[in-house]
């Protein structure tokens, strides 16, 4: 009898017992539609959102997402309080990079009514530019050379860069051209850009945690990109 109930009390302890997978992986992703973006109805989705939850569900967890300007989330990573950051234009100490695997592509808009010619990073000199934060440092010295700080402003508010932009405040806005694009057809439909392809495309993908997630989190993403449901994603969003 003893044993019987020794016995039922290890498995009650087992069931009881919470699974490591049970605890959600805290996952932080840049603001910026279409990559990730506050839905009233829906939470925070987009691209990343996307290729990031199906990775982490395949990998047996549930995810919780928070939405971030990118310098809090690269400060929040680096003080260890997301499993998982994305994108990730930087390193940290405590933290490992997993294989790029979003198609980002900065460029320089302006109004298509303007007629700027822009070609090469020198066209920039004597513009006003506005950019995201941390641009500067991400698109390196080349960019940085040619800029002037009394005309020159990064800005963390995509919407706001658009609007000096669209109001004639701005000449140039730098940032990814699926985000420009997409907040420029949402709120100025009726002003045509005109995209300048200035920089190199980069791709990027996330920070892990810790070498065995960042493994973990490649295994899957290969899975996905060999199927072709990574492309699929990324078309569902164009």
């Amino acid at each position: 009898m003893k044993r019987i109930i020794i016995i039922l009390l290890a498995v009650l302890l087992q069931i009881s017992a919470p699974k490591a997978s049970e605890k959600p992986l805290s996952i932080a992703v840049n603001a910026g539609p279409p990559w990730a973006f506050y839905d009233e109805e829906l939470g925070v989705i987009g691209i990343d959102v996307d290729i990031i939850s199906r990775v982490v569900e395949r990998l047996g967890y549930k995810s919780e997402f928070h939405l971030l300007v990118y310098n809090r989330l690269i400060e929040d990573f680096r003080n260890g309080k997301f499993d998982i950051a994305s994108p990730a234009a930087f390193s940290a100490r405590e933290g490992a990079l997993t294989v790029p695997y979003l198609p980002f592509e900065d460029v320089a808009v302006s109004l298509q009514s303007k007629n700027l010619s822009i070609e090469q990073l020198d066209d920039l000199a004597g513009k006003s530019v506005v950019a995201y934060q941390s641009a500067r440092h991400v698109l390196g010295t080349a960019f940085t050379a040619v800029l002037t700080d009394d005309h020159y402003l990064e800005i963390a508010d995509r919407e706001v860069q658009l609007r000096l932009l669209a109001n004639e405040r701005a000449d140039v806005v730098i940032g990814e051209r699926r985000i420009l694009t997409y907040i420029m057809n949402k709120y100025y439909p009726d002003k045509a850009l005109r995209i300048h392809q200035v920089f190199e495309a980069t791709p990027y993908g996330a920070i892990a945690r810790n070498t065995e997630l960042r493994d973990k989190f490649n295994a899957e993403l290969e899975k996905m990109r060999e199927s072709g449901e990574l492309t699929r994603i990324l078309n569902k969003w164009q």
